[in-house]
């Protein structure tokens, strides 16, 4: 059973779980996958600077990560609200996703746009 995030034992979801733009079980493929828990979902009461420490070491895996893109556009659809996923803080996220509920097909446009290198516009 793997330690990492955010393949979380017992939150298996169907094959494509939100439609066809999510590849089989992307989970499996994560990079995340046997890293460090505290990375991704640092546990409350980290300071500022260690939280930071953590959320880029998490970044750094997410960007070499063969699956960034499904990840990012799971927590936009789920809309999330704790860890980094697909290379984004729950901050991160809420600041730049509108409120409310996206479509599956809307989270994965999303999620491509945020990861795009021109979208820096829209994220910062």
């Amino acid at each position: 059973m793997s330690a990492g995030v955010p393949v979380l034992p017992g939150r298996d979801l169907p094959p494509q779980p939100f439609g066809a733009g999510w590849p089989a079980y992307w989970r499996q493929d994560a990079a995340c996958r046997d890293g460090d828990p505290d990375a991704f979902f640092p546990p409350d009461g980290r300071n500022t600077k260690a939280r930071a420490a953590a959320e880029s070491r998490a970044r750094k895996i997410c960007s070499e990560c063969p699956v960034q893109r499904p990840c990012l556009a799971t927590a936009i659809f789920r809309q999330e609200e704790h860890g980094v996923w697909g290379g984004l803080t729950s901050d991160e996220r809420s600041s730049v996703v509108p409120r409310g509920r996206l479509s599956a097909e809307d989270a994965l446009l999303f999620a491509d746009r945020l990861l795009l290198p021109s979208s820096a516009s829209i994220a910062g």
